[in-house]
């Protein structure tokens, strides 16, 4: 019998690998061995075994030195390393994506509609999110949190915060008023305003949390925004006096 036994583990302590059993024993095939110094990568494939239970001990690595042939304590101890062929990886943001939350909604202020020269506010709202199936055919719960917003304002500019902001009410403060994440338009037009939320992300095979390498990246769909001029003028009466006055 030919089995593949899948473990994602980080190996924070180990930066020596015993390789007499791997490619000195004639029971393993196509074995490889990665040592970074602080992750360690093992791929095999050998024939036998009928058990392919993990022995659930996280980083630890197990030895690599089975005998030609498995013996009967693999149905005693599924634990006993003869009984499966032993496949170390760490996951990629590739491989976690399928886990990603939703894309969150961007949020402007004032609602659609902006002054050349005046800031608008703009809010993004996301959290942690926590999914769980199936990855390397192996149980695991994949956390992500948010780690960095990018508001991409249409024309040509974009601005990173380490959150998400918050409205002009939340602050206390004035309509028009700058903060963390506004933007002011130089020019009049229509713009396609958004942002990209950036998750850091762990998973857990049910020995601990590993990160995942870099940052995944979910773009909320595009808000459009018009950008007017405003004029002011002195008048005699206000609107409410004379509607049919200059600017009514």
């Amino acid at each position: 019998m030919r089995m593949i036994l899948v473990v994602a583990a980080l190996i924070g302590t180990l930066t020596t690998v015993p390789t007499e059993g791997c490619s000195g024993s004639s029971a393993w095939s196509g074995c490889t061995i990665s040592n970074s110094g602080s992750t360690v990568d093992i791929g095999a494939t050998r024939p036998g075994g009928g058990h392919g239970n993990s022995p659930g001990t996280g980083g630890a690595l197990l030895s690599p030195t089975p005998p030609a042939a498995p013996g009967p304590d693999c149905v005693a101890d599924p634990r006993d390393p003869r009984c499966y062929t032993i496949v170390i990886l760490r996951p990629t943001l590739t491989d976690v994506a399928s886990f990603a939350p939703a894309a969150s909604l961007l949020a402007d202020e004032p609602d659609g509609v902006g002054i050349v020269g005046m800031p608008m506010n703009f809010v993004v709202t996301a959290t942690p999110h926590t999914a769980t199936g199936t990855l390397f055919d192996l149980p695991v719960t994949v956390r992500f949190v948010p780690a960095s917003f990018v508001f991409v304002h249409g024309d040509g500019s974009s601005r990173t915060s380490p959150t998400g902001g918050r409205t002009w009410a939340a602050l206390g403060q004035e309509q028009f008023s700058a903060t963390a994440t506004s933007h002011a338009y130089r020019t009049r037009g229509s713009y396609g305003a958004s942002a990209i939320v950036k998750y850091s992300a762990t998973v857990d095979f049910g020995t601990g949390d590993v990160k995942v390498p870099g940052l995944l990246e979910v773009r909320t769909p595009t808000t459009a925004i018009d950008v007017v001029e405003v004029r002011t003028a002195l008048v005699e009466r206000t609107c409410l006096e004379n509607p049919s006055g200059p600017g009514c």
